[in-house]
């Protein structure tokens, strides 16, 4: 089986055929475990997933009868089966990706190995396999169930995941001195996160080293005027720094210092 969350739920199994449940409670239950797999997520914890704090007298029985048809679309035995990806596992169930692929699992490997390509100085080859890891994101994760609580935290953890995921490609592609290429994405990136520091950064600079210090300075107006309007606080000092070396025009080309090492959010 192929399952993903990088978008909507999706399942195909083995033949390449999309097979989903379509009953919200079904994708609700898949979506928990495969945002926990290979670890248990107790009875009580489903049915308060399920039933958003309000279950019915019945919950008890109607998970068992969720799990035995969400069993049944994974084309799997019950409980005892060596086959079976969901076990009894007390207090509650167990979901194993063993024998699964899962688009998550799989940007977490393209997105490690990229980190340590950069690391090997090899950063063409970081930001062409970053590029392609970002490529897996259908849209934003768990699109059609975000609607419990542990799963709304969730899809928040992954959108943080995938933006500063994007970053460093972004980052990657300045340093390869892609800059005029950029900024008309970054401007678009800058118009949909008007408070988010690093895309703002990043926009300068792709502005300055194309040849454009003016604009540059604008962003970092506009930015300024954000966050003063919508939390009171000004740039940070990285920010500040990066408007007055534009000012002084003290380099023919700014380079971006790295942030962090990529690494999954865990």
């Amino acid at each position: 089986m192929k399952f993903g969350i990088l978008g909507q739920l999706s399942l195909v199994d083995s033949d390449g055929r999309p097979c989903a449940p379509g009953a919200l409670k079904l994708k609700i239950l898949l979506a928990n475990f495969l945002t926990r797999p290979n670890r248990t997520m107790s009875t009580h914890q489903l049915i308060e997933e399920l039933w958003d704090g309000f279950p019915p007298r019945t919950a008890t029985t109607a998970l068992q009868v969720y799990i035995s048809n969400l069993r049944k679309i994974l084309g799997e035995g019950g409980s005892r089966s060596e086959q079976s990806s969901i076990l009894n596992r007390p207090p509650g169930y167990v979901f194993s990706l063993a024998g699964h692929d899962s688009d998550l699992r799989q940007f977490e490997q393209e997105r490690d190995e990229a980190g340590r390509l950069e690391a090997q100085g090899d950063v063409e080859g970081a930001s062409e396999l970053l590029r392609q890891a970002l490529k897996l994101w259908r849209g934003r994760a768990l699109a059609d169930v975000r609607c419990t609580p542990r799963l709304t935290v969730e899809a928040r953890r992954l959108d943080e995941l995938y933006m500063t995921s994007y970053e460093k490609s972004i980052e990657l592609d300045l340093n390869l001195g892609r800059h005029a290429e950029l900024v008309g994405g970054l401007y678009t990136l800058a118009g949909e996160y008007p408070s988010r520091e690093r895309v703002h950064e990043y926009l300068m600079v792709a502005l300055y080293n194309a040849g454009r210090p003016s604009e540059a300075l604008r962003v970092y107006s506009s930015i300024r005027n954000s966050l003063s309007e919508q939390s009171g606080l000004a740039p940070s000092h990285r920010l500040r720094s990066l408007q007055q070396t534009i000012l002084s025009r003290s380099f023919d080309v700014l380079s971006i210092r790295p942030q962090t090492p990529m690494r999954s959010i865990a």
